[in-house]
């Protein structure tokens, strides 16, 4: 059936392995290109900003460390129900420092999406020269 002669070497084809290899070698490269921890956002300074003296808001600050504050104090993220279940009625208006975080702006506007029904405001600061 098949006549091999004593001449005849057995070999290899190692061009799908070089192939294969050259996938997986791509496919890496690229994952670990576009895998970061955290998102760097800038959040926009507005021009249309208005202060506010509505003391029927709840004023928290999350600082550039990610650190949350609340009258004055500091306050633990495990707080943050207790603080945002006092006045229910009030609106929550957020102060966020351009440097936070985004961890920590996230889990804030998710306790405020269950407790406040999603009704808070984020501040911003009037743009530069205006």
């Amino acid at each position: 059936m098949f006549n091999f002669g004593l001449d005849d070497e057995p070999s290899i084809d190692l061009t799908p392995l070089i192939d294969t290899i050259f996938m997986l070698l791509i496919f890496f490269i690229m994952t670990t290109t576009f895998s970061r921890p955290v998102l760097d956002i800038l959040l926009p300074a507005s021009g249309e900003a208005e202060a506010s003296d509505n003391r029927r808001e709840q004023v928290i600050s999350i600082k550039a460390d990610g650190s949350l504050h609340y009258e004055g104090r500091r306050i633990e993220k495990d707080e943050l129900d207790a603080v945002l279940s006092e006045r229910p009625e009030a609106l929550l208006n957020l102060y966020v420092d351009q440097k936070a975080p985004f961890e920590a702006f996230v889990s804030v506007v998710d306790r405020a999406k269950v407790k406040k029904g999603g009704h808070f405001v984020i501040s911003t600061r009037p743009a530069e020269g205006r």
